[in-house]
């Protein structure tokens, strides 16, 4: 019923990921110091409600795997792309499904 999308917000310098339906974007999550942030952008039907909630929890696994998605102590010298693919960086050591040794310039 819902599908979910991480991305890279370059302007707050974090991961997300955004929920969607077959229409639109439902809600996004992220991460801060602060704790877990769910944006709904829409509201949804009530028999819609369990599978969003789902949805959430699913994103917020998906993300905590991101080991740079609170955007914190950004190297210098990062160009839009590269701090894109920093943000992207995975614990299991690859960034987009690539190994992390293997990206230009590593």
């Amino acid at each position: 019923m819902f599908s979910t999308t991480v991305f890279t917000n370059l302007d707050e310098r974090r991961t997300e990921c955004e929920i969607s339906d077959d229409s639109s974007v439902v809600a996004f999550v992220y991460e801060g110091r602060d704790g877990w942030h769910v944006n709904r952008l829409r509201s949804i039907g009530a028999d819609q409600s369990q599978a969003l909630d789902v949805s959430i929890r699913e994103a917020k696994e998906r993300l905590s795997h991101y080991v740079n998605r609170f955007g914190e102590n950004v190297p210098d010298g990062l160009t839009r792309g590269d701090l894109s693919l920093w943000l992207m960086e995975k614990d299991d050591g690859t960034a987009m499904g690539v190994p992390i040794s293997r990206m230009p310039g590593k």
